[in-house]
């Protein structure tokens, strides 16, 4: 009876793939030196996976379904108790980059340039917002 080769049975072996950062999920495309980074940062300043649940917070808003120009969605966001783009993903993931060594601040910014470039397609310039607001609320806020 013919015997299967050991490599072939390994391929056969279920795994189960490990989680990344010792079971945190981490932002993807970003190197373990910035992640480490980012890490570090969130102890001090949040709590662990608070950026990558900002980053997702921030993806889903940018890939939000609608049409090409986005508005929030007041039925579920309320002005007087949640900024209105994003909540305060944005804000965090802005922190964390300032807190960050300038390496792993430019690979997080490089990461977050598709989402922001996406966000600033699909909504309008706000004339009445505050300069002194980030720049990702000074955009319209109502239709």
């Amino acid at each position: 009876m013919p015997r299967k080769a050991p490599a072939q049975v390994r391929r056969d072996l279920h795994r189960t793939p490990y989680p990344p950062q010792g079971g945190r999920a981490a932002i993807p495309r970003l190197s373990g030196k910035a992640l480490a980074g980012i890490a570090r940062v969130e102890r001090r300043l949040y709590e662990p996976g608070a950026a990558h649940a900002a980053w997702l917070g921030w993806r889903d808003l940018v890939h939000g379904p609608g049409p090409r120009i986005a508005y929030p969605d007041f039925t579920t966001h309320y002005p007087c108790c949640e900024p209105p783009w994003g909540g305060d993903h944005r804000q965090v993931l802005e922190d964390i980059c300032r807190a960050l060594p300038p390496g792993a601040a430019r690979r997080l910014r490089a990461v977050l340039a598709p989402l922001d470039e996406r966000f600033l397609a699909r909504t309008l310039p706000d004339p009445y917002a505050a300069p002194r607001d980030p720049w990702w609320r000074r955009r319209l806020e109502s239709p």
